[in-house]
């Protein structure tokens, strides 16, 4: 027992937490995907035409396909329009929004 306990020390000690990792795991690479100019204008628009949307500043949209889902990040100009970064890659018709939280123009 102490001889293990010996080697686990010794081995941390010369490789440090790697020593313990395991080997051959890939490791994922977070990215952020951006929806193009199509998707983005329909997304606008869509907002545009919400009226619990009319005095919001800031959306925070949940944007669903049947494969995945994706958040964007709008906000609304002083003339009304809305611009929005995040969201599902690219014009997906059978694309879902919700809005998930809005902020008012007095925040």
């Amino acid at each position: 027992m102490i001889r293990s306990t010996l080697l686990l020390v010794v081995a941390a000690a010369i490789s440090g937490a790697d020593a313990f990792a395991p080997v051959g795991m890939a490791t994922r690479v977070n990215t952020q995907l951006f929806m193009d100019e199509t998707g983005a204008k329909k997304l606008e628009d869509t907002l545009k035409a919400d009226p619990q949307l009319k005095e919001s500043s800031r959306a925070t949209i949940l944007e669903c396909d049947d494969m995945e889902c994706a958040t964007a990040q709008c906000t609304q100009d002083n003339r009304g329009n809305w611009h929005c970064e995040g969201g599902l890659e690219g014009d997906r018709d059978n694309a879902k929004t919700q809005v998930l939280m809005h902020s008012d123009n007095d925040d």
